[in-house]
């Protein structure tokens, strides 16, 4: 593989063709975007590129380099992620870096570090890391990996170029599943539309009930009344089978899906009450249902529950509890869509 197999980055393949050319490159970035539209696979062929026997702006992968970088087994490109068990990255693997990067490149004139989850670094890690990027060794390339860029601090993010990935387009996606994961051609249709442009999210919904469960899901929140705050969360473990799942890890994927699936069903009524349904939405089957329900919602409402599942989705990712976490949000969205005032946390508490 090699940039020219990078799908729906054309201008972030321009960039670093362009800086590889004029030998620009940077020592820091921050790899920015959701889950699963290849910033970890964009990042392996930058190194291909950067190591490749062959210099220019491509990888030839087909030289010795080549080879081993695609097999993890190139000594001056290092990988850095959680360990096994573990959310965050520790500082114990950050200082290891430092201890990396103090002794130059055996193979080159470069040393690649790849972070991946930097946004779930714990707050020692980043000082690690902080006292780095202050003063990165001459050789020295250290590429992060974020989904969210507001959980990694300003601090790092101030000291690294900013490269912001975007999702793949459904096209592109369903090419990836019919050929990659050998589905047919109607299913990988269907779960491209609703995978927000992500593979990794798209494989994960290609189970055998996953489209079944979400247009419940859809089904469901069409038919919300205010008062079902509590009721609706049991009837989503219950539907999801997240009690099922034996480790947490598993769990938390889980309701990371449950509440993407939400926030998409918002922005699809978003789309439909702004901009009449011009753009596509994510659920097609559902288009006229949505576009009457949008009907009822204001745009401010719409915007405001939104900005409650994106907080949501970023508490789960700082290890939240899972059941208050849905129970608190679809309180929050049921009152936003209803317009009553939002409890405070106090008062959601109380009413257990």
């Amino acid at each position: 593989m090699s940039f020219k197999n990078i799908s729906c980055q054309t201008r972030i393949v321009q960039l670093f063709q362009n800086a590889i050319r004029n030998n620009r490159l940077a020592h820091a970035y921050i790899f920015a975007g959701q889950e699963g539209i290849g910033k970890m696979l964009f990042s392996r062929e930058l190194a291909k590129t950067i190591f490749c026997q062959h210099p220019g702006i491509d990888a030839c992968d087909s030289c010795n380099t080549c080879q081993r970088i695609s097999h993890d087994n190139f000594s001056d490109l290092f990988f850095i992620l959680p360990e096994k068990n573990s959310r965050v990255i520790k500082i114990d693997q950050l200082k290891e870096l430092q201890d990396v990067l103090s002794v130059k490149p055996l193979e080159s004139k470069y040393k690649v570090v790849i972070i991946q989850s930097a946004d779930r670094m714990n707050e020692e890690a980043s000082n690690c890391l902080l006292k780095t990027l202050e003063e990165p060794p001459s050789y020295a390339i250290i590429i992060l990996i974020a989904t969210s860029l507001e959980s990694v601090r300003e601090t790092v993010r101030s000291r690294c170029q900013i490269v912001r990935f975007s999702p793949l387009s459904p096209t592109v996606v369903r090419d990836i599943l019919i050929n990659r994961f050998h589905l047919d051609n109607k299913r990988a249709e269907q779960l491209a539309a609703v995978s927000n442009g992500s593979i990794e999210r798209a494989a994960l919904l290609s189970g055998a009930d996953a489209l079944e469960k979400k247009n419940w899901l859809i089904g469901r929140l069409l038919k919300l009344e205010i008062h079902d705050n509590l009721t609706f969360s049991k009837e989503l473990f219950d539907e999801w089978r997240i009690q099922d799942l034996d480790a947490l890890e598993e769990k938390r994927l889980q309701v990371k899906e449950l509440i993407l699936s939400v926030l998409l069903y918002y922005r699809d009524l978003l789309v439909c009450k702004t901009l009449e349904g011009e753009l596509p939405v994510h659920y097609p089957d559902w288009k006229d249902s949505l576009l009457s329900k949008s009907t009822s919602l204001s745009e401010d409402a719409l915007f405001n529950i939104i900005h409650v599942i994106r907080t949501s989705l970023e508490y789960l990712d700082h290890n939240a509890n899972i059941n208050l976490l849905l129970e608190n949000m679809i309180t929050k969205i049921l009152h936003l869509q209803f317009g009553y005032r939002i409890p405070s946390l106090h008062e959601h508490f109380s009413l257990r």
